[in-house]
């Protein structure tokens, strides 16, 4: 073919807008042009078999091709300028794949040593052909990092700014725990501070406010000669002067706080940070909806402020946020939404006649709710719970505090996993006895429908209760290798979309037609694994990287395969995150089902490979569960 044909041209033309031939310069995009033959495969024509010799790189200029591992088991569905054949190319072995038109096929096909020249010269091409999918999801989650905040939006920019950097210069106001309350006070008073840190020979001790002198000393009428140490709250969340504004963000939002003291390296304290110093840097959609549900007096109320969840969200999103903090947060709001509830049901009903703690599960246990959750939660009710006297009381309470949850848009959950269902009530020793039903006498359907109980994590009341029925619980499936490798046959049945591209996805949905499930097909196989190990291992951490880091420092799970996993988790929420942000920004309803031409090629490329990774996990997780995991 001569450099001035109709064909060079065609192919050149093709190239240019094909990765990874785009980034290639020039010179080395015409080398390959010149190299590539055409060739045409009807439908149903097999193109390479397993176990032959390959010498091609095949791009497909039109048509679609399905590659089975080993001949027999489905690997991936290609369509329009998706590359096969790379991995036996790299490797100089035989192909791995049985690769079959399943449409009509025109293939543009690059010699075996013109791709090693291009690869030996040109490191994006190389990079490109990484031969493991799961680096190339890494590469994913760091390019999407790296790309930072859109072009003119300054709020990304400033909640990765670190809190130093927006604090120098202030001097900070402290007293002494040995203050009475008036002498306290009258510091804050002549300072112009509403909070007071409370230090003894250079260590943080405490803090007040003006809210804890309302309440603790105005109140009570309490003596103002009593000593400040005895109404200070002991021991406070701080924060350092390297971590992020989004950082305070999430712990002001998670504890319901207002105020953060800041210390340097060595511990020593530097300053007091305040919602409004966060909420100057982060802008108006941060901080408001926590200390809107905080001061709300209904449930109404509520409902007003947790409506402004998706914008804030959609804000974080296209200030370049990555997924886990924007899960951190959601849930956060999810979590002071519960409390909130909670709260005005008991000042309607009155006290509760024993301790109890209302408890949570899934997705909003791990921290991981993104929009349109719906709602997990149930009750731990303490010693003296007497089903006869006391279970009006908090079947009232629960059903406050569901509609409340819906009214905010938590809508119920359509498993009954709900305080207001009697099996979601239960004192410690019902509660046990639940959990050891599903442990000792395991069946496929139970599994199933108790997984997420297994990521109970405490909202308020006795924290306690939680923790002694938590340890109990994860004591006995530890201990249970057959319960483990029924956890661990049910995460592996999933089916993981290995064949998806164009508009071929394995969830049909009656409304939206061919979509991929987000949050079914693809962010909850990887919380399945992550739960089976910690499981396996007694990992009292619920959040799913949190597990995944766990089970790697435990032995059970490799190091690089938990680094693969938490990348791809982290890649699939971002683009649910996407996805649910545009649904927003169109005025339709927030789900996580995606329509496939919603997907830019780089997304399309990566959840192939994250799915492959899943798939890979998926089966050694059977195995090593099978084989008795140790």
């Amino acid at each position: 073919m001569g450099d001035e044909s109709a064909e060079v041209r065609d192919v050149l033309a093709f190239l240019q807008s094909t990765e990874p031939f785009a980034s290639l310069d020039d010179d080395h995009r015409r080398v390959a042009a010149k190299g590539i033959e055409v060739a045409y495969f009807r439908r149903g024509t097999v193109i390479t078999e397993a176990g032959d010799a390959n010498d091609w790189l095949s791009l497909i200029r039109s048509g679609a091709a399905e590659l089975m591992l080993g001949g027999t088991q489905l690997s991936a569905r290609l369509g329009e300028r998706d590359c096969f054949g790379y991995p036996s190319l790299i490797r100089r072995g035989p192909a791995q794949n049985t690769a079959t038109a399943i449409e009509d096929c025109l293939l543009y096909r690059l010699p075996g040593a013109t791709f090693h020249v291009l690869r030996d010269r040109c490191a994006g091409f190389r990079k490109f052909f990484d031969i493991d999918e799961s680096a190339r999801l890494r590469r994913a989650v760091a390019r999407m990092e790296g790309d930072g905040p859109v072009a003119g939006d300054e709020s990304g920019l400033a909640i990765y700014a670190t809190i130093g950097s927006f604090l120098s210069g202030r001097v900070v106001v402290s007293g002494d725990p040995a203050l009475s309350v008036g002498e306290a006070a009258a510091l804050m008073a002549r300072e112009d501070v509403s909070t007071l840190p409370l230090c003894e020979d250079g260590r943080l001790l405490g803090i007040v406010t003006d809210k804890d002198l309302r309440r603790r000393v105005l109140a009570p009428q309490l003596d103002l000669a009593t000593p400040v140490r005895a109404i200070m709250t002991p021991d406070p969340v701080t924060i350092g002067l390297q971590d992020s504004a989004m950082a305070a963000l999430l712990e002001m939002t998670r504890r319901h706080i207002h105020h953060l003291p800041v210390m340097d390296a060595s511990g020593a304290l530097v300053a007091v940070i305040s919602a409004s110093d966060v909420l100057g840097q982060l802008g108006a959609h941060s901080l408001r909806i926590p200390a809107e549900i905080g001061r709300s007096a209904s449930a109404q109320e509520l409902a007003i402020a947790t409506a402004r969840l998706p914008e804030a969200v959609s804000a974080l999103v296209s200030a370049g946020v990555d997924a886990s903090h924007v899960t951190h947060y959601a849930s956060a709001i999810g979590g002071a939404a519960h409390c909130r509830l909670l709260e005005l049901a008991q000042a309607a009903l009155g006290p509760p006649p024993v301790p109890f703690a209302l408890v949570c599960f899934g997705s909003l246990a791990r921290y991981e709710q993104g929009l349109g959750s719906d709602q997990d939660n149930g009750f731990v009710l303490g010693d003296g719970y007497d089903e006869a006297l006391h279970n009006s009381y908090f079947a009232a309470l629960a059903k406050r505090l569901s509609d409340g949850l819906a009214a905010a848009g938590y809508a119920y959950c359509k498993g009954d996993i709900m305080a207001t269902n009697p099996d979601c009530r239960h004192d410690l020793a019902g509660w046990q006895s639940r959990f050891g039903h599903w442990i000792a006498t395991p069946d496929p359907q139970a599994v199933l429908d108790s997984a997420i109980f297994f990521d109970m994590r405490p909202l308020a009341g006795e924290e306690v209760l939680v923790k002694r029925l938590r340890e109990g619980v994860f004591a006995q499936a530890r201990d249970n290798r057959i319960f483990l490798s029924f956890m661990a046959r049910a995460a592996a049945s999933t089916a993981v979309p290995l064949g998806f591209f164009r508009n071929f996805l394995l969830h049909h949905d009656a409304d939206e037609g061919d979509v991929l499930d987000l949050k079914r097909q693809a962010i909850a196989p990887i919380v399945d694994i992550a739960r089976c190990h910690a499981l396996a291992r007694g990992i009292s951490a619920t959040g799913t990287l949190e597990r995944l880091d766990a089970a790697a420092a435990e032995g059970s799970l490799h190091p690089e395969a938990a680094r693969d996993l938490a990348a791809g988790f982290e890649f699939l929420c971002d683009v649910r995150f996407r996805h649910q942000a545009g649904q927003r920004a169109r005025g339709e309803p927030i789900s996580n089902l995606l329509p496939p031409r919603e997907l830019s090629r780089f997304d399309r490329e990566h959840l192939r490979d994250a799915f492959r990774l899943i798939r890979t996990q998926l089966d050694k997780l059977r195995s090593d569960f099978a084989g008795g995991l140790t």
